[in-house]
């Protein structure tokens, strides 16, 4: 969370010199429905949605905008080395891939209109 922040912190003053910009944020499902990780994974992607929601609200009459994607059970390395994750939780029933996440990115980044949401990536595991 203090790295999302602080990078923010850092482009900021570019973004409002250009009155264009867009922030989007990476968190996870455990924002919203807790999950196994722990606590502390889902507290700080919980922040995220948060600090979009500031930044939304702050930036939305500067031609920024702040999103969040919220993926989940998307095939990684992390996914593939732990057997006891099965596609079978996901409505869809299968695992995401990582071109769905970085479409809804792309999407995002063109896209002036959307600001202060989060787009959940889950195949239907969490539904808002």
């Amino acid at each position: 969370l203090s790295s999302a922040f602080h990078l923010i912190q850092a482009v900021l003053p570019e973004m409002r010199a250009q009155k264009w910009g867009r922030l989007i944020l990476t968190s996870s499902v455990a924002a919203q429905i807790g999950g196994v990780i722990g606590p502390h994974y889902a507290a700080s992607k919980a922040g995220m949605l948060g600090l979009a929601h500031y930044y939304a609200a702050v930036l939305a009459k500067e031609g920024i905008t702040a999103n969040v994607i919220a993926p989940a059970l998307i095939e990684t390395d992390m996914i593939k080395n732990n057997p006891a994750i099965k596609p079978t939780l996901i409505p869809v029933g299968r695992f995401g891939v990582p071109d769905e996440v970085s479409s809804v990115a792309l999407m995002l980044a063109g896209n002036g209109y959307i600001t202060g949401q989060t787009i959940n990536i889950n195949g239907g595991w969490y539904m808002s």
